[in-house]
């Protein structure tokens, strides 16, 4: 379950990016809207990194509602809260888009003197499974939550998988085994698991079945192997990313051309029922990634990878990941 309920703390003057965490993870609980805090500040929580500027919040797709009227009577509040979407806005707060993996980007100003806030809202985040969507009592996503969320296209990424796989298997989690990137840990973690939890890790991670060999994997086979797998998660990455990308842009340039301001100095609730009515006018896709969109896509990321002439179809086959586990 994500974090819900609790006391909320109130503060008045400018408030630092961990500050502004806990008000509104606390206002959040005293509305009753269940959360989890995800990405780089759960890294920064995590002792993965060292500092960051946004945040980043799993919120399920019926509270969206709720939350939509907090941030209206925050608004209304003294000292209050100013909040807008941003240029980039991404989608609006509605179910019907939020739940099939839109992103939604915020700035938030919790009072007069305050810095500005970016938050951005998920409500499906990519590469979690539903079922695994959790959240500790003080709202932090669960570390292979935040492990399956940093599997993108970015170089800085890939090294907070393989640090909350080290926390993970330090926890004894057997789930550590699918973000593990070094080949003495994975060895050793894949050693002392049962053979049917080896059989449920290799059914999401193939890469592992190589593990038990024959033949006896090697550092530098392996080492190639894990190359691959990551190329294979950044190339989906990108695909996916471009899905919502392209008619996004392609939503907001026709937009632009009756509404050339924006955001607007309205209120949230006035600029919500400005974005979400355009949105709906010109034809923002609710789903894109509807159907055997999925399978598509990776299919065309492991086309790319091939045309590279550096893997087989046998490399690609021993290491690729279900699309399940690739877009849940």
């Amino acid at each position: 379950m994500l974090a819900k309920r609790g006391g909320a703390r109130i503060w008045l003057g400018m408030s630092a990016p961990l500050d502004f965490l806990g008000i509104f993870a606390g206002r959040l609980r005293q509305a009753e809207i269940s959360f989890a805090i995800t990405s780089g500040m759960a890294c920064v929580h995590y002792g993965l990194q060292q500092t960051t500027k946004d945040s980043d919040w799993i919120i399920p797709a019926e509270d969206l509602a709720r939350l939509r009227g907090l941030l209206s009577r925050l608004e209304g509040e003294l000292p209050p809260w100013r909040i807008s979407y941003r240029q980039i806005c991404g989608a609006p707060l509605e179910p019907e888009y939020m739940s099939h993996g839109w992103t939604s980007h915020l700035s938030v100003w919790d009072s007069a003197g305050s810095a500005e806030h970016k938050v951005d809202i998920f409500s499906r985040p990519p590469r979690v499974r539903g079922e695994e969507l959790s959240a500790d009592a003080e709202g932090w996503a669960s570390q292979h939550v935040v492990a399956q969320m940093k599997k993108t296209d970015r170089d800085k990424d890939w090294p907070m998988v393989d640090g909350l796989g080290r926390r993970l298997w330090r926890s004894g989690l057997a789930v550590a085994v699918l973000h593990l990137a070094d080949f003495d840990s994975l060895l050793a973690a894949w050693g002392v698991l049962g053979e049917a939890t080896r059989r449920q890790m290799a059914e999401r991670r193939p890469l592992l079945r190589s593990l038990s060999g024959p033949p006896v994997l090697t550092r530098p086979r392996f080492d190639l192997l894990l190359m691959l797998e990551r190329l294979l998660w950044e190339r989906v990455n990108r695909h996916r990313y471009r899905r919502y990308a392209g008619p996004w842009k392609d939503f907001y340039r026709a937009w632009r051309c009756e509404q050339p301001v924006w955001p607007t100095d309205e209120p949230f609730a006035l600029q919500h029922r400005g974005l979400n009515d355009a949105a709906r006018r010109h034809g923002l896709p609710t789903e894109p990634l509807a159907g055997p969109e999925r399978s598509r896509l990776v299919q065309a990321a492991v086309d790319e990878i091939l045309a590279m002439e550096r893997f087989t179809r046998e490399d690609v086959a021993s290491v690729l990941p279900p699309v399940y586990e690739l877009l849940p």
